[in-house]
C-alpha cells in the first residue's frame, strides 16, 4: 500500500472532518453507555478506598464491602485497595462530595488531563502540518484504550498528560521539572519509576537527581500524612482481587489469569498454566517465575541496548522516552487494557519524525497495527474467554493465544516504539550538526537531555 497516498487522502478537510464527527460521537458514547455509578468498579473501589483512609483505616487489609453497602455503591470483588498511598491521598478530598458528585469532578480532572496531553502533542509542533494534528487528535479521541480508561473512570489519562509534561520539559531544557514530574507519577502509579532508568542512561542527572529527591520528598510527605503503617501495608496487602465464585468468570478471576491483565509478566503466567495446566507445587511455581525473570530480563535488556546505542547524542523527537513509556507498561506487574492509552506518546512521535523525513515505514506500520488491533482486542477476548469456541476447548495450549489480542496489541506498540529507537537513517548525524550550527546555544542539541 502508498502510505503517503492514504496519509494525503486522510488528511483532506471532509475526510478529518468526518473522522472527527466519528470520533466525538464514539467518545461521548463511552459516557451514553456508563451502568449505573453503584456498579462503576473502579471508581467505587477508588472512592471506597479513600474514605476507610478518611476513617483512619487501612484500605488495603479492611473489606470495603461495608463501606460500600452504607453508601449504595457495588464493591462485588474489589473488597482491598489496589491504588498507591499516594494516589488515595490525592484522591481523598473527593469524599468531601457524595459518590455521584465526586465521579463527575473526577471525570472532569481526567478530561483536562486528556485536553493537557492532547495540546502539548500537537500544537504548535515544528513540522507538524495542522491537517495532520486535526487528524492525529480524532485519532487519539477514538482510540478505544482513551475511551476504556473514561469508562472504568480510570486514571492512566492523568499518567499520560505527566509524561508528556515530562517530555515537554525536558526538550525546553526544564530537566529538573521533568524529573519531578515523573517521580509525581511513580508516586501516583508505581509503573512511570521506570523511567528513572531513562534518566540514568542517558546521562541526564538533573532529571534524575530531581527525580529522586522529589520521590522521597513525595513518600516522606504521604508517610507523614496516613502513617508508615498504612503506607507499608501498600506493599505487603495491596492487592484488590479476591475470589467469588458467584460473580462473572471475567472479573472474578486472578489477574494473571484474566486476558485484560496485559502485561509480560502476567502473560507467561497464562502461558505457562497454558502450557503445563494447573500444575502446582514448589518446582512449578519457581519455573513460572523464572520465566517471568527471563521474559522481564529480554525486554528491558533489548530497551538497555537500544538506550545505549544512542548515548551522547540527542534523543531525536524522544523515540528513546517513547520506548521507555512502553517498556514501563510492557513490564508493570499489572497493566490493563486502559494502559494502552500511553501508546499515544510513541505514535505522535513517530508522526511528527515522519514529517521531518525521519520515521521509517515499519514503525509506522506496526503502530497503525497496534491502534487499529486496540479497537477490537477487548471484544475479541471477551468472546473467546466468556464462550469458547470448540477448537479451545479442544486445543487449550494451541488456542491461547488467541485470548492474548490485549498482549500482542501492546507488544506490537513496543516493537513499533523499538524500531523508532533504533532506525535512525544514516544522515541522522548529519541533520543532527545542521541543527547544531543552527542553534548553537542549544543545550538539548548536545546533550540529550
Amino acid at each position: 500500500m502508498n502510505g503517503d497516498r492514504i496519509a494525503a487522502t486522510l488528511r483532506r478537510p471532509a475526510i478529518v472532518a468526518l473522522i472527527w464527527s466519528a470520533a466525538l460521537w464514539k467518545f461521548i458514547r463511552t459516557f451514553t453507555s456508563l451502568r449505573p455509578l453503584a456498579y462503576r468498579l473502579d471508581f467505587v473501589c477508588y472512592y471506597d478506598s479513600a474514605v476507610a483512609l478518611h476513617q483512619g483505616l487501612d484500605p488495603y487489609t479492611t473489606n470495603l464491602t461495608a463501606i460500600g453497602n452504607r453508601l449504595g455503591l457495588e464493591t462485588s470483588n474489589l473488597i482491598h485497595a489496589a491504588a498507591t498511598p499516594a494516589f488515595l491521598l490525592c484522591f481523598e478530598p473527593l469524599t468531601l462530595f457524595l459518590p455521584a458528585t465526586a465521579f463527575w469532578i473526577w471525570i472532569s480532572l481526567n478530561l483536562v488531563a486528556l485536553a493537557i496531553a492532547i495540546y502539548l502533542l500537537l500544537v504548535r509542533r515544528p513540522g507538524l502540518e495542522t491537517s495532520t494534528a486535526w487528524l492525529l487528535g480524532a485519532l487519539i479521541l477514538a482510540f478505544y484504550p482513551v475511551g476504556w480508561n473514561f469508562y472504568w473512570a480510570q486514571s492512566q489519562v492523568m499518567v499520560l498528560a505527566l509524561m508528556v509534561l515530562a517530555m515537554r520539559a525536558m526538550e525546553n531544557e526544564h530537566d529538573g521539572a521533568a524529573g519531578v514530574i515523573v517521580a509525581l507519577a511513580g508516586l501516583l502509579r508505581a509503573f512511570p519509576f521506570l523511567l528513572l532508568g531513562y534518566f540514568a542512561l542517558r546521562r541526564n542527572w538533573t532529571a534524575l537527581k530531581f527525580a529522586i529527591i522529589g520521590t522521597i520528598a513525595g513518600a516522606l510527605t504521604t508517610v507523614a500524612i496516613l502513617g508508615f503503617a498504612r503506607c507499608f501495608s501498600f506493599f505487603l496487602n495491596g492487592d484488590a482481587w479476591a475470589h467469588d465464585n458467584r460473580l462473572p468468570l471475567v472479573i472474578s478471576v486472578s489477574p494473571s489469569v484474566s486476558p485484560f491483565v496485559i502485561s509480560l509478566a502476567p502473560f507467561v503466567s497464562r502461558m505457562f498454566r497454558a502450557l503445563f495446566g494447573s500444575a502446582s507445587g514448589l518446582a512449578a511455581d519457581w519455573l513460572r517465575r523464572a520465566a517471568i525473570v527471563g521474559a522481564d530480563a529480554i525486554i528491558l535488556g533489548v530497551t538497555i541496548r537500544a538506550t545505549l546505542v544512542g548515548v551522547g547524542r540527542r534523543d531525536d523527537s524522544y523515540r528513546v522516552y517513547s520506548l521507555w513509556v512502553v517498556t514501563s507498561v510492557l513490564l508493570s506487574p499489572i497493566a490493563w487494557h486502559h494502559y494502552l492509552v500511553l501508546l499515544v506518546i510513541p505514535f505522535v512521535q513517530m508522526v511528527v519524525a515522519a514529517g521531518h523525513q525521519r520515521s521509517r515505514r515499519r514503525a509506522l506500520w506496526m503502530a497503525v497495527g497496534s491502534y487499529l488491533l486496540a479497537s477490537v482486542s477487548v471484544p475479541i477476548s471477551y468472546r473467546l474467554w466468556t464462550r469458547p469456541t470448540a477448537f479451545q476447548l479442544a486445543f487449550p495450549f494451541l488456542s491461547a493465544p488467541l485470548l492474548e489480542t490485549g498482549f500482542f496489541t501492546l507488544l506490537m506498540g513496543y516493537i513499533a516504539a523499538y524500531w523508532f529507537a533504533v532506525d535512525l537513517r544514516s544522515d541522522d548525524r548529519a541533520v543532527e550538526l545542521r541543527d547544531l550550527a543552527a542553534h548553537p546555544s542549544s543545550k538539548l542539541s548536545v546533550t540529550g537531555a
